[in-house]
């Protein structure tokens, strides 16, 4: 019996598979074009998921194993910030994802993008599927789009990471009148130059979006799932509070938290007030925590961490506790990036002149705290930043009027100290890190003096730019 797919006989709905039939195979095998196909296909089902090539010979089929290419970094095919409910259903749907946006009523119309770069092998209108959309990402990857409200690209479109290639909508019966997206990723395990799918055995693969992976067991629900795709890479340093990926500034110091947002070209807007009651709290330090790509704080009060996640356009959820045992580390806690090299935000902070971290886990969880080193309280209150733009976070402190630099190694390591030039000890009391401000890609420093904002821009290496004096105004948010 010829294999169904979506409720059709192969002929119907494998014209890749027929076509090599009709034009490589026929001739070989002595078989029908549609007998081959059938035959194929029933092939194609009992391999799925496993890294196969099926070679086709006079008189047989002889399989051969391949290795499986690396996949590319998937993000979820939506825009920068949407939030997204994933469900796997039963196991004739898993590993296939169906999406629908939350809150659910945005779901219909809502923009599809590509969640890596690619070329598109199919898109057109299928009768059980309705609009449908399948790019070759390369290395046999590739991702399968059904029940589209419309399609922006064509076969052989080039498409980069970000770029709309249609619309979620309810086309096709299948899509039984709902609005949500239908996805697979797929990996073409008998190297027929596509990946077969909408079919419990097709070649499809768990899906996977910026490292994690969504399924491949039945019943599987993940709510709230926030898009990636297009984001500035996340600040490690600094803050970006409305996630425009500029640098901004913040100031809890008159008991009301402030925040600057950064404009580019070290520019940034007037003073906002974002609320009250905050000199009850130890100095805030900023960093993506939960690691959804936007600017949290952090902060102790009574010797219990809290947290409070950042929600964009410089909005923050309610405190969340998060444990007591802090008050020894509250005055110097500071966000040092990235520092294991597991692409999630540390804390440290300067307690009995050692340097201690605690390696953020994402979703608010660190790990236990973790002894760097002594001889601290020689420096002033350090600050953090990749100055030498290796991905890596580093830490910067000033001694004797001479700012040093530690840079990161990864796995919690650091170099020697390195001197980078004297001068700084107007600076040190108010030293802080600004993330990028002038959007060249390097972490930007900054300090308060006579009332004035005072900045120097990174370089990478190490190096900074000449101090640039923006403004008057900020003693009272920044007092030594």
């Amino acid at each position: 019996m010829a294999a169904t797919y979506l409720g059709y006989t192969a002929r119907t709905y494998c014209p890749v598979t027929y076509r090599h039939a009709r034009r490589r195979f026929l001739r070989v095998s002595g078989l029908s074009p549609q007998t081959i196909c059938e035959r194929y296909d029933v092939l194609k089902r009992r391999l799925a998921g496993a890294a196969m090539f099926l070679a086709v010979v006079a008189g047989g089929l002889v399989v051969t194993s391949t290795p499986a290419a690396a996949a590319p970094d998937f993000q979820l095919p939506f825009p920068c910030g949407q939030k997204w409910r994933l469900n796997t259903w039963d196991s004739t749907h898993a590993p296939a994802l169906d999406m629908v946006r939350e809150p659910q009523s945005e779901t219909e119309g809502s923009r599809l993008v590509a969640p890596a770069a690619g070329e598109v092998n199919q898109s057109y209108y299928h009768s059980n599927a309705g609009n449908m959309i399948q790019i070759d990402h390369g290395g046999g990857h590739f991702t399968t789009y059904i029940h589209l409200q419309s399609r922006s690209v064509s076969v052989g479109d080039r498409v980069t990471q970000g770029q709309t290639i249609g619309r979620v909508g309810h086309t096709g019966p299948t899509s039984n009148g709902s609005p949500h997206l239908h996805y697979e990723q797929g990996y073409d395990a008998n190297g027929d130059g596509s990946a077969s799918w909408g079919f419990e055995g097709a070649e499809r693969v768990t899906a996977r979006f910026d490292g994690k992976a969504y399924g491949p067991a039945p019943g599987g629900e993940w709510r709230n799932v926030a898009s990636l795709n297009g984001c500035t890479k996340p600040n490690l340093f600094g803050a970006d509070f409305n996630s425009d990926g500029i640098g901004d500034i913040f100031s809890e110091a008159t008991g009301t938290l402030h925040v600057w947002n950064g404009r580019g070209s070290n520019n940034f807007t007037s003073r906002i007030e974002i609320g009250p009651n905050w000199e009850q709290y130890s100095r805030p330090i900023s960093g993506d925590f939960n690691s959804d790509g936007i600017s949290d704080l952090l902060a102790v009060k009574d010797g219990t961490l809290h947290v409070w996640n950042g929600k964009g356009a410089n909005n923050f959820a309610g405190a969340i506790a998060l444990g007591p045992g802090w008050t020894p580390y509250a005055a110097t806690l500071m966000n040092v990036g990235d520092i294991n090299g597991d692409g999630k935000t540390d804390i440290g902070a300067i307690a009995n002149d050692t340097f201690h971290v605690w390696n953020g886990k994402g979703a608010n969880n660190f790990s236990s705290r973790i002894e760097i080193g002594a001889n601290w309280g020689q420096y002033s209150r350090p600050i953090s930043g990749d100055f030498n733009s290796d991905g890596i976070g580093d830490l910067a402190a000033v001694k004797d009027g001479t700012l040093h630099v530690w840079n990161g190694k990864g796995s919690n390591n650091f170099t020697g100290a390195i001197a980078l030039g004297p001068g700084w000890t107007p600076y040190a009391a108010t030293l802080m890190t600004l993330g990028d401000i002038n959007s060249d890609g390097h972490t930007d420093i900054a300090a308060v003096l006579n009332d004035h904002l005072q900045v120097w821009n990174g370089k990478g290496a190490n190096n900074f730019a000449g101090r640039i004096e923006l403004g008057p105004g900020w003693t009272p948010y920044f007092p030594v």
